[in-house]
This record gives structure tokens, C-alpha cells and sequence, in this order.
């Protein structure tokens, strides 16, 4: 029980600080906060098949978990406790990326018209830190739910997410902002700080 209260309050939070951010970035930039409007075409599929399967397996293990008794891994309480506790500075990390980016936040990919290269906060030290946030906490929701249909399909999720994206945000980045975004990427890591 306690485990499960852990994630519905890690999720609330994370849903709370991303709406707040895109609800900040219509406002400022306006368009629509349907964050669907600005995906990668062939990822709605992939968002909508591992969506539809991480929050039937989410659902099942909050309200009837013994619907999915095959699914469970045999991990101790004590590394289940450690991933809640690492939740607290994952959230506090994913608090700081929203709260850099701003309003550049965007669902999607696209640029604003009024876009900014952000370089500051966690951005200083990586390019994409709201992906590895993400990746973040879906490792942590894992090893929390001791589910491994529902950590793998949420894990895959957010990768395949990132994975697709990143490649297209960093190719409009770079048509943007040119030599800045150059220097500012050779200096960063891309989902981890560079060494």
C-alpha cells in the first residue's frame, strides 16, 4: 500500500509541474496546450499502444492487483523502499529541468517563434534533462512496483519517446541557433553530464 501511495503522489507531482510549465508556454506563446498537435507522426502509435498497455497494467496493480500475479519480480522491500526515497531528489531534478526551460517548454517538437537557447540550471551540464527525468522515474516506478509489465511498458515508453525526439529538437535547435547551439552542445552531454 504504501508503495503505491508513493507513485500516485510522485505522479501527481510530475503531472502538476509538466501541466503547470505547458499551460505557462500557450499562455505565453499560444497555440494549443494539446501536446498531440506537435508529435512525431509515427510515435502516436507507439505512445498510444505502450499508453494503453502502461496504464491497464497502472490500473490493474493500484485497484486489482491480482489481475496481473504473473507480472510480479520477487524484489526485497528494501530496494523497493530505496527507489521511493530516490523518487524525492528524481522529482526535485525534474522540478528544476521544468522550471529552466520554461516557458521554451513545448509538448512535442517544434520551436516557438520566441525560443530560447536554454543553457542554464540542469541544462548546463545536459542538453535534455525533462528526458532523463522521465527515464528517471520510470526506473524508479520499476523497481516500486516490483511489476515488470508495468515498469517495462512505462520504461520503453519515455525512451522510445526521448530516443525519437531528441534527434529532431537537436536538428531544429542547431538550424536555430547555429554556432551557439554547437558550442553549447560540444560542452554538454545529451542525457548525462559529460565527463
Amino acid at each position: 500500500m504504501w508503495f503505491k501511495l508513493a507513485f500516485v503522489v510522485a505522479f501527481a507531482v510530475a503531472g502538476t509541474i509538466a501541466t503547470r510549465t505547458v499551460r505557462s508556454a500557450t499562455r505565453q506563446h499560444g497555440g494549443t496546450i494539446n501536446q498531440l498537435s506537435r508529435e512525431v507522426r509515427g510515435l502516436l502509435f507507439v505512445r498510444g499502444a505502450l499508453g494503453l498497455v502502461f496504464y491497464a497494467a497502472l490500473f490493474a496493480w493500484l485497484f486489482w492487483p491480482r489481475a496481473l500475479a504473473w507480472t510480479y519480480l520477487p524484489i526485497v522491500p528494501a530496494v523497493r523502499w530505496l527507489a521511493v526515497a530516490l523518487l524525492l531528489p528524481v522529482l526535485m531534478f525534474f522540478a528544476w529541468s521544468f522550471q529552466s526551460i520554461g516557458n521554451n517548454y513545448r509538448g512535442g517538437v517544434g520551436l516557438y517563434d520566441a525560443h530560447e537557447l536554454v543553457t542554464t540550471g540542469p541544462y548546463r551540464w545536459i542538453r535534455h534533462p525533462v528526458y532523463a527525468s522521465f527515464i528517471a522515474i520510470m526506473l524508479l516506478v520499476f523497481l516500486l512496483s516490483a511489476n515488470w509489465l508495468l515498469g517495462l511498458s512505462g520504461l520503453i515508453l519515455v525512451t522510445a519517446v526521448a530516443a525519437t525526439r531528441i534527434p529532431i529538437e537537436e536538428r531544429q535547435l542547431q538550424e536555430r541557433f547555429g554556432p551557439a547551439w554547437e558550442s553549447y552542445r560540444d560542452q554538454t552531454g545529451r542525457l548525462i553530464p559529460r565527463v
